[in-house]
């Protein structure tokens, strides 16, 4: 199929356009992007806070609410119940578009004008510091989990129960530091592993109980580093290990990681597909260069974390539950015909707005608005000069090069290293100044200082709620609150030797990317496509011969 080279703008290297792409493009009405996939991801990921939460004021009521805006920034914050309530009008803040102007720039103001919603944490129960969750019951510092119970230190967990430091994982319980898991059982140190229980240090492992250190196995019980013992040989191997201390931790992982690194790896997790290429895809039909998808989803491009009935949609994020037609979008689900918007929800036809739900529909650069039609800059318009009003402003933004381009990236109202964009694409402080962006300093100590990390959490006792420990990685302070420190005394861990918020962005970085590379299967030669870049050291290999692989 022939395609259309395009040079990035920003990197200035060239990127390719397919004819499937065009077509959307034009269909859509746009033009063809200005900047490569990996510069539009950043750009569209340094509009999204997930974790970083602080103590502030509602400005509406006085009281004190947890906020995902720091308190220094010039905004209007209403806590959750000031936000949703009928007591304040968006259309107060709408203004008359202005010709001599670009139209970012008139956006920006009005985004800071109008009140924004603190924090996204429904139906929480005693979980106050959490974000963009849903039904969650002692929880604390989980983002972006739903339907949890007395679970922490967590990122996408789901009706889970009794977890800690967790990245992705569905119908959890007594688990710790697992990444991409579902139905696990008192297991630790996981990844890629289903309906496991009583288990340390497993990769891509099913159906398994008491195992430790395997790679691939399924349906397995007693084995050790993929090797079959009886229940007393295994029990005796496992207890060379003290993992209640760091160092019988490390001693495990070290030697888990040497072992795992011999073991064939699977190019990509791509299950019940067709047609699409990606990472980390399940059911899903013609999704190219797409990641983290759980189907039904069909017709996607350049898509990351999506699904759940989503349809012909390009250049999203964080996206799905029914929405058709979309692109360039950011958290935003349901509703069809949206582009170029932050947080839509059940919407149609919603352009270059941000925080607009309640199916709202015709709108065009709005902020923070429910239950709104055919508004431009909030301001109320009937319906036929609502459509006049946006084709001119449409003509207005191509004559300013506005027209197909997201909001810039410097208008984002965090800071670079507060958005997950500092995930997908880290940048340090003077190289983020140096681009025009924002960026805030954390508290941060002396690497060393704190109070000292006990070896074994045998020696652990409630002293430890009054102790103050400093990340031996980033210097963050952090503390053990009553509810960790039970939990890791039950699950019989030690105590982490890092801050909360620097184990999620280690357990982020211990994922593949988002983003494929072509290489040849290292077993049969076979040309296949993998999110592992070939200058890894994992030994990756096609579908076909993974499979005589697992056992």
């Amino acid at each position: 199929m022939l395609a259309t080279a395009q040079k990035c703008k920003i990197t200035g290297k060239e990127f390719k356009i397919s004819q499937y792409e065009e077509d959307f493009f034009e269909r859509m009405g746009l033009p063809l992007p200005t900047l490569c996939i990996e510069e539009r991801h950043r750009r569209r990921l340094a509009y999204r806070n997930e974790r970083s939460i602080y103590k502030s004021t509602c400005d509406f009521t006085g009281k004190p609410i947890i906020s995902l805006y720091s308190p220094d920034k010039d905004l209007t914050v209403y806590s959750q119940e000031a936000w949703w309530d009928d007591d304040w009008d968006a259309h107060d803040y709408g203004r008359d578009y202005d010709f001599n102007r670009p139209f970012f720039e008139q956006f920006a103001e009005l985004q800071r004008a109008v009140p924004r919603l603190s924090l996204m944490n429904t139906k929480a129960e005693n979980s106050e510091y959490c974000n963009i969750t849903v039904s969650n019951k002692n929880c604390y510092l989980v983002f972006g989990g739903d339907f949890n119970e007395d679970c922490m230190n967590s990122v996408f967990c789901f009706h889970s129960r009794d977890c800690s430091d967790l990245y992705w994982m569905n119908r959890g319980e007594l688990c710790y530091e697992c990444v991409d898991c579902g139905d696990l059982y008192n297991c630790r140190y996981t990844t890629h592993s289903y309906t496991c229980r009583d288990s340390a240090f497993l990769f891509d492992c099913r159906g398994c109980t008491d195992c430790f250190a395997c790679v691939g196995l399924r349906n397995k019980q007693y084995y050790f580093f993929n090797k079959s013992y009886s229940k007393e040989e295994y029990e005796q191997k496992i207890r060379e290990y003290d993992l209640g201390s760091h160092l019988g931790v490390k001693k495990a992982q070290e030697e888990y990681f040497n072992f795992k690194l011999s073991c064939p790896h699977r190019a990509s997790w791509i299950i019940n597909c067709e047609n699409s290429s990606g990472n980390n895809l399940v059911n899903v039909k013609n999704c190219r260069n797409c990641f983290d998808i759980e189907g039904p989803a069909e017709d996607l491009r350049d898509i990351i974390l999506a699904g759940w009935n989503i349809k012909d949609a390009f250049s999203c994020d964080h996206v799905g539950h029914g929405l058709e037609l979309g692109h360039e979008l950011v958290g935003s689900i349901g509703g069809h015909l949206n582009i170029f918007g932050t947080f839509i929800w059940y919407s149609n036809d919603i352009f270059y707005s941000d925080m607009i739900v309640n199916s709202s529909h015709d709108l065009f650069g709005c902020s923070n608005m429910k239950k709104a039609e055919y508004c431009i800059l909030n301001k109320q318009y009937r319906k036929e000069d609502y459509e006049d009003l946006r084709a001119r402003i449409v003509e207005h933004m191509k004559s300013t090069g506005e027209w197909g381009e997201f909001f810039p990236i410097e208008n984002s109202l965090w800071c670079y290293n507060e958005t997950i964009a500092q995930d997908y694409a880290p940048l340090e402080k003077d190289e983020a100044l140096k681009r025009g962006l924002k960026w805030h300093d954390e508290e941060t100590k002396s690497v060393g200082s704190g109070d000292i990390v006990p070896e074994s959490i045998d020696e652990v006792d409630e002293s430890i709620l009054d102790k103050t420990f400093v990340c031996k990685s980033s210097g963050r302070p952090y503390r053990i609150n009553e509810k960790e420190y039970k939990l890791y005394k039950r699950l019989k861990v030690p105590i982490p030797h890092f801050a909360p918020e620097t184990r999620n962005v280690m357990r982020f970085k211990s994922r593949n990317p988002w983003k494929i590379w072509e290489r040849e299967c290292e077993k049969c030669g076979s040309d296949i496509t993998s999110s592992y870049d070939p200058v890894r050291d994992e030994k990756v290999v096609c579908e076909t011969c993974y499979r005589k692989f697992v056992n």
